[in-house]
Protein backbone atom coordinates (compact mmCIF):
# COMPACT_ATOMS: atom_id res chain seq x y z
CA UNK A 1 0.00 0.00 0.00
CA UNK A 2 3.06 2.38 0.93
CA UNK A 3 4.76 1.44 -2.11
CA UNK A 4 1.33 1.95 -4.86
CA UNK A 5 1.28 5.55 -2.36
CA UNK A 6 5.17 6.28 -3.44
CA UNK A 7 4.41 5.07 -7.01
CA UNK A 8 1.59 7.73 -7.46
CA UNK A 9 3.32 10.22 -5.99
CA UNK A 10 6.38 9.81 -7.97
CA UNK A 11 4.08 9.67 -11.04
CA UNK A 12 2.07 13.10 -9.84
CA UNK A 13 5.52 15.17 -10.12
CA UNK A 14 7.28 13.34 -13.24
CA UNK A 15 3.94 14.59 -14.90
CA UNK A 16 4.53 18.04 -13.23
CA UNK A 17 8.35 18.50 -14.32
CA UNK A 18 7.68 17.31 -17.44
CA UNK A 19 4.66 19.14 -18.37
CA UNK A 20 6.04 22.39 -16.94
CA UNK A 21 9.26 21.54 -19.17
CA UNK A 22 7.13 20.83 -22.07
CA UNK A 23 5.51 24.56 -21.54
CA UNK A 24 9.12 26.07 -21.10
CA UNK A 25 10.22 24.68 -24.14
CA UNK A 26 6.91 25.44 -25.97
CA UNK A 27 7.12 29.11 -25.02
CA UNK A 28 11.20 29.35 -26.19
CA UNK A 29 10.11 27.55 -29.21
CA UNK A 30 7.38 30.53 -29.77
CA UNK A 31 10.18 33.53 -28.69
CA UNK A 32 12.81 32.15 -31.32
CA UNK A 33 10.17 32.08 -33.92
CA UNK A 34 8.80 35.41 -32.80
CA UNK A 35 12.36 36.87 -32.38
CA UNK A 36 13.23 35.29 -36.26
CA UNK A 37 10.06 37.16 -37.66
CA UNK A 38 11.19 39.86 -36.30
CA UNK A 39 14.38 40.27 -37.64
CA UNK A 40 13.14 39.00 -41.08
CA UNK A 41 11.04 41.24 -41.42
CA UNK A 42 12.11 44.51 -42.61
CA UNK A 43 9.84 48.10 -42.96
CA UNK A 44 10.32 49.86 -45.89
CA UNK A 45 11.10 53.16 -45.48
CA UNK A 46 9.29 56.00 -47.90
CA UNK A 47 11.28 58.47 -46.82
CA UNK A 48 14.37 56.76 -47.21
CA UNK A 49 13.50 56.15 -50.80
CA UNK A 50 12.67 60.05 -50.98
CA UNK A 51 15.74 61.47 -49.81
CA UNK A 52 17.32 59.17 -52.00
CA UNK A 53 15.70 60.47 -55.07
CA UNK A 54 16.13 63.78 -53.68
CA UNK A 55 20.26 63.71 -53.59
CA UNK A 56 20.86 61.39 -56.73
CA UNK A 57 18.26 60.50 -58.99
CA UNK A 58 17.41 56.95 -59.77
CA UNK A 59 18.77 55.95 -56.23
CA UNK A 60 15.55 55.61 -55.01
CA UNK A 61 14.27 53.71 -57.50
CA UNK A 62 17.43 51.42 -56.73
CA UNK A 63 16.69 51.16 -53.05
CA UNK A 64 12.92 50.05 -53.93
CA UNK A 65 14.63 47.67 -56.68
CA UNK A 66 12.47 48.96 -59.39
CA UNK A 67 16.26 49.09 -61.52
CA UNK A 68 14.34 49.00 -64.77
CA UNK A 69 13.42 52.22 -64.13
CA UNK A 70 16.69 53.57 -63.90
CA UNK A 71 17.39 53.35 -67.80
CA UNK A 72 14.23 55.31 -68.66
CA UNK A 73 14.65 58.02 -66.36
CA UNK A 74 18.27 58.46 -67.66
CA UNK A 75 17.50 58.27 -71.02
CA UNK A 76 14.49 60.96 -70.87
CA UNK A 77 17.30 63.22 -68.31
CA UNK A 78 19.97 63.01 -71.51
CA UNK A 79 17.15 63.33 -74.41
CA UNK A 80 16.34 66.85 -72.19
CA UNK A 81 20.15 67.84 -71.67
CA UNK A 82 20.60 67.01 -75.48
CA UNK A 83 17.50 69.68 -76.21
CA UNK A 84 19.10 72.42 -73.91
CA UNK A 85 22.35 72.08 -75.75
CA UNK A 86 20.56 72.37 -79.08
CA UNK A 87 18.11 75.33 -78.58
CA UNK A 88 20.98 76.96 -76.64
CA UNK A 89 23.55 77.20 -79.48
CA UNK A 90 20.52 77.75 -82.37
CA UNK A 91 19.44 80.54 -80.22
CA UNK A 92 22.99 82.28 -79.46
CA UNK A 93 23.58 81.51 -83.19
CA UNK A 94 20.21 83.80 -84.15
CA UNK A 95 20.71 85.95 -80.84
CA UNK A 96 23.77 87.28 -83.00
CA UNK A 97 22.41 87.15 -86.91
CA UNK A 98 19.52 89.26 -85.82
CA UNK A 99 21.96 92.01 -83.93
CA UNK A 100 24.12 92.29 -86.69
CA UNK A 101 21.57 91.73 -89.17
CA UNK A 102 19.28 94.80 -87.99
CA UNK A 103 22.92 97.14 -87.85
CA UNK A 104 23.34 96.32 -91.43
CA UNK A 105 19.59 96.67 -92.49
CA UNK A 106 19.92 100.26 -90.57
CA UNK A 107 22.77 100.91 -92.52
CA UNK A 108 21.37 99.93 -95.94
CA UNK A 109 18.51 102.30 -95.55
CA UNK A 110 20.37 105.37 -94.72
CA UNK A 111 20.83 107.44 -97.53
CA UNK A 112 23.91 107.68 -99.52
CA UNK A 113 24.77 111.37 -97.77
CA UNK A 114 23.94 109.51 -94.17
CA UNK A 115 26.18 106.43 -95.76
CA UNK A 116 29.58 108.54 -96.66
CA UNK A 117 29.52 109.64 -92.65
CA UNK A 118 28.60 106.20 -91.25
CA UNK A 119 30.35 103.51 -91.69
CA UNK A 120 29.53 100.12 -92.69
CA UNK A 121 28.76 97.18 -90.10
CA UNK A 122 31.53 94.60 -90.26
CA UNK A 123 30.03 91.80 -88.17
CA UNK A 124 28.10 89.72 -90.60
CA UNK A 125 27.35 86.36 -88.47
CA UNK A 126 23.80 86.37 -90.48
CA UNK A 127 25.68 84.85 -93.20
CA UNK A 128 26.02 81.56 -91.27
CA UNK A 129 22.20 81.18 -91.13
CA UNK A 130 21.80 82.48 -94.87
CA UNK A 131 24.61 82.84 -96.55
CA UNK A 132 23.87 86.39 -99.59
CA UNK A 133 25.11 88.97 -101.10
CA UNK A 134 23.07 91.23 -99.03
CA UNK A 135 24.44 94.70 -100.49
CA UNK A 136 22.29 93.90 -103.59
CA UNK A 137 19.08 92.45 -102.56
CA UNK A 138 15.66 94.52 -102.33
CA UNK A 139 14.35 95.76 -99.34
CA UNK A 140 11.20 93.73 -98.75
CA UNK A 141 13.90 90.59 -98.79
CA UNK A 142 15.71 92.05 -96.42
CA UNK A 143 12.79 92.63 -93.87
CA UNK A 144 11.59 89.12 -94.14
CA UNK A 145 14.95 87.82 -93.42
CA UNK A 146 15.03 90.35 -90.36
CA UNK A 147 12.03 89.24 -89.17
CA UNK A 148 12.71 85.09 -89.77
CA UNK A 149 16.06 85.82 -87.37
CA UNK A 150 14.12 87.88 -84.50
CA UNK A 151 11.65 84.86 -85.13
CA UNK A 152 13.89 82.06 -84.99
CA UNK A 153 15.42 83.88 -81.94
CA UNK A 154 12.55 83.94 -79.99
CA UNK A 155 11.76 80.39 -81.09
CA UNK A 156 14.91 79.03 -79.71
CA UNK A 157 14.80 80.23 -76.52
CA UNK A 158 11.06 79.49 -76.21
CA UNK A 159 12.27 75.74 -76.26
CA UNK A 160 15.28 76.09 -74.55
CA UNK A 161 13.43 77.35 -71.55
CA UNK A 162 10.81 74.81 -71.64
CA UNK A 163 13.55 71.96 -71.56
CA UNK A 164 14.62 73.09 -68.33
CA UNK A 165 11.18 72.85 -66.87
CA UNK A 166 11.32 69.55 -68.53
CA UNK A 167 13.89 68.69 -66.94
CA UNK A 168 13.32 69.93 -63.43
CA UNK A 169 9.73 68.24 -64.17
CA UNK A 170 11.46 64.70 -64.78
CA UNK A 171 13.78 65.41 -61.60
CA UNK A 172 9.94 65.91 -59.05
CA UNK A 173 8.53 62.84 -61.27
CA UNK A 174 11.78 60.46 -60.10
CA UNK A 175 11.20 61.51 -56.25
CA UNK A 176 7.54 61.39 -56.86
CA UNK A 177 7.88 58.12 -58.48
CA UNK A 178 10.41 56.56 -55.30
CA UNK A 179 8.03 57.89 -52.59
CA UNK A 180 4.81 56.17 -54.02
CA UNK A 181 6.67 53.01 -55.50
CA UNK A 182 7.69 52.46 -51.51
CA UNK A 183 4.14 53.27 -49.96
CA UNK A 184 2.94 50.51 -52.43
CA UNK A 185 5.91 48.12 -51.25
CA UNK A 186 4.73 48.24 -47.39
CA UNK A 187 0.66 48.00 -48.69
CA UNK A 188 -0.30 44.16 -47.90
CA UNK A 189 -2.39 42.56 -50.76
CA UNK A 190 -4.52 39.81 -48.74
CA UNK A 191 -4.84 36.84 -50.82
CA UNK A 192 -8.51 37.16 -49.77
CA UNK A 193 -9.12 39.97 -52.06
CA UNK A 194 -12.30 38.74 -54.16
CA UNK A 195 -13.67 41.26 -57.44
CA UNK A 196 -16.95 39.50 -58.26
CA UNK A 197 -18.87 40.66 -61.03
CA UNK A 198 -22.48 39.59 -61.99
CA UNK A 199 -25.74 40.57 -63.65
CA UNK A 200 -28.38 42.32 -61.56
CA UNK A 201 -31.94 42.95 -62.06
CA UNK A 202 -33.37 46.44 -60.75
CA UNK A 203 -36.72 47.20 -60.06
CA UNK A 204 -37.66 51.52 -60.03
CA UNK A 205 -41.05 52.54 -59.78
CA UNK A 206 -40.83 55.03 -62.51
CA UNK A 207 -38.81 53.13 -64.81
CA UNK A 208 -39.53 49.52 -63.82
CA UNK A 209 -37.26 46.62 -64.46
CA UNK A 210 -33.70 47.47 -65.58
CA UNK A 211 -30.98 44.85 -66.25
CA UNK A 212 -27.33 45.62 -64.86
CA UNK A 213 -24.13 44.10 -63.71
CA UNK A 214 -23.01 44.45 -60.02
CA UNK A 215 -19.49 44.42 -58.51
CA UNK A 216 -19.13 43.47 -55.09
CA UNK A 217 -15.85 43.53 -53.66
CA UNK A 218 -14.60 41.29 -50.30
CA UNK A 219 -11.74 41.31 -48.23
Amino acid sequence: MNNLRLVILLGLIFLMLFGKSNNAISQQLVEADTVAVESIVKVHSPHKATMYSVIFPGLGQAYNKKYWKIPILYLGIGLDIYAINWNTKNYKKYKSGFKDFSEFYDWKTLSAEEKLVTEKPTADSYQKILENDWDTTTTSYDTWFKTTLQNGKDSYKHDRDLSYIILVGVYVLNIVDAAVDAHFTNFNVNNDLTIKVEPAVSYSAFSGNSIGFRCQITF
